[in-house]
C-alpha cells in the first residue's frame, strides 16, 4: 500500500510540477512514511484542511455503489470510474439538460 502512495505522489508532483505542502489528518504515521520514503514537502497534519476533502470523499462513497468495497457494482476499469465520476459530478447539468 505504501507504494502506491509513493508513485501517485511522483505522478501527481509530474503533473503539477511542484507540491508546496501536504496535508493529512492528525494519523501520527503519516509523518513517519514520508520520511522513510524521503518526500521532502512540509508534511502539514491538520484536520482544518483535510475536512472538505474527506467530506467530498464520504459522499461520493455514499452516492455510488462503485467506491464501495465487496460489492457487484465496482468499476473493473479506469474508464468506467472516470465516466461514473463524470456522471456524478455532472448529474445537475444532465437533468436540467433533460428537463429544457
Amino acid at each position: 500500500m505504501v507504494m502506491y502512495y509513493y508513485k501517485n505522489y511522483f505522478k501527481v508532483r509530474s503533473m503539477t510540477g511542484k507540491i508546496l505542502q501536504i496535508y493529512s489528518d492528525a494519523n501520527s504515521c503519516y509523518h513517519i512514511a514520508f520520511k522513510k520514503l524521503g518526500i521532502p514537502e512540509p508534511h502539514v497534519m491538520t484536520k482544518s484542511e483535510t475536512h472538505l476533502i474527506e467530506s467530498s470523499n464520504s459522499s461520493i462513497r455514499d452516492n455510488l455503489a462503485r467506491f464501495n468495497r465487496k460489492t457487484k457494482r465496482y468499476s473493473k476499469t479506469e474508464e468506467m470510474l472516470r465516466i461514473s465520476l463524470d456522471l456524478f459530478f455532472h448529474k445537475d447539468l444532465i437533468l436540467n439538460a433533460m428537463k429544457s
